[in-house]
């Protein structure tokens, strides 16, 4: 089982005290109101969690919104609940854009919705507590303070919010937590993004089930990878041919160009999406990366790798529809990838050709004899699968009880 970098959307929310949430009529006219109000305020620190013990400090930067505003088409709603859609950006019903203090909401009210109505009068009546956005964490920022308490000077961990991905701003009526173990998922989607053990062991202390991330990182990862610091890991990913990995497959009809146009101009998901990228291209630039292969959907999120994708990509390893200009040297990594996928499908993968093959030069797919294969591996002792199936069944347990998503491998 692996986890994705990028982890389970996150919520966070503004009191009602300074959300300076309002409803207003436009130029006198109380036919013609708007909703306004802030969804996030910048450098405003936040306690996630107990930050003296198991939880951490965190606080959003200027600009972490602007590229999500410029690329995404986010909602406002009631509760983060998508049935009570109020107003959207791209209906032109809903405006978001950063100003020196933070995310500010300034929605139409369409009166014909009788839930709009609701919460012009849940806001009146003060039964709105406040503001909240849902996102995903692109890239974050971590560091240590020394703060005093009543026991003395105390370390902190800061987490500070550098890019997001905007998926909607909501007018809310709940806390922001209503129990310990909601804030206690927050804090470990955050470790699993950050992949730090020895941050996660500091927490362990105090909250021993936060000690169960520790295989969640591990499996999530190369072995390699988990000695690099996160914020190093973070500034020098991997470049050329993507790493392999396991995801759900589909074999539906492919149309390449129509998924590379819902696909969000974010390094993550252009990484999630393709099996190579230019070493000395734009990390967030859609034309420094090939071998597109997964599915996105209308809201940019990257779903299944395409079976028929990944085929057609190898078949382009192999000189088809005019080849590729990657390196050479970066071909059996980028085959890798392409054949994991099919491997997880339950499909042979054509076999990569040498550098320099004619096209027409027989593979182990073609009538051509070969020598003949190495006897096959025996089965696995029943106890080995049965201790397999255990162990991703408790990952599965593990990652659903935290909100992470999972992918089989």
């Amino acid at each position: 089982m692996t986890l994705t970098r990028t982890t389970t959307e996150e919520r966070r929310r503004l009191p009602l005290s300074t959300a300076d949430v309002v409803i207003r009529a436009v130029d006198g006219d109380q036919a013609d109101e708007r909703f306004r109000g802030y969804a996030a305020r910048f450098n405003s620190r936040t306690a996630i969690g107990n930050p003296l013990r198991w939880g951490f400090y965190e606080e959003i930067a200027p600009g972490a919104f602007t590229k999500t505003l410029q690329e995404g088409d986010a909602r406002f709603l009631v509760d983060h609940d998508s049935y009570y859609v109020v107003s959207r950006v791209s209906a032109g019903t809903l405006s978001l854009a950063e100003d020196a203090v933070g995310l500010p909401v300034d929605s139409a009210l369409d009166t014909g919705l009788s839930y709009v109505n609701d919460l012009k009068a849940n806001v009146r009546n003060g039964n709105i507590t406040g503001m909240s956005f849902g996102f995903y964490v692109l890239k974050d920022q971590w560091s240590t303070e020394t703060i005093d308490t009543s026991e003395g000077p105390a370390e902190v961990e800061v987490r500070r919010i550098l890019e997001v991905r905007l998926i909607e701003v909501s007018a809310v009526t709940f806390p922001a937590y209503e129990d310990t173990e909601a804030e206690l998922a927050s804090v470990a989607s955050a470790l699993v993004q950050r992949g730090d053990q020895a941050a996660i062991e500091r927490r362990a202390k105090w909250r021993p089930e936060l000690r169960d991330l520790l295989q969640l990182v591990d499996a999530e990862r190369p072995a390699e990878a988990s000695r690099v610091p996160a914020v190093q890991r973070t500034a020098a990913e991997v470049r050329g041919a993507l790493p392999a990995h396991s995801t759900d497959t589909s074999d539906a009809a492919w149309d390449g160009p129509a998924n590379s146009r819902d696909l969000p101009g974010e390094e993550s998901a252009l990484r999630a999406a393709h099996a190579w990228v230019d070493p000395e291209g734009d990390a967030d630039a859609k034309a420094s990366y090939r071998f597109i292969h997964h599915f996105v959907d209308m809201d940019g999120n990257v779903g299944a790798a395409s079976t028929v994708a990944c085929t057609t990509g190898i078949g382009v390893l192999n000189g088809s529809r005019g080849g590729t200009t990657i390196p050479d040297e970066d071909r059996q990594a980028v085959y890798k990838h392409l054949a994991r996928h099919l491997k997880d499908a339950g499909i042979k993968a054509p076999e990569l050709k040498a550098v320099g093959s004619e096209p027409g030069e027989s593979t182990r797919e073609t009538s051509n004899p070969e020598p003949p294969a190495a006897p096959a591996a025996p089965e696995p002792a029943e106890t080995t699968r049965g201790d397999r199936d255990a162990r991703v069944l408790r990952m599965k347990g593990l990652a659903a009880r935290y909100g992470l998503p999972t992918a089989l491998s």
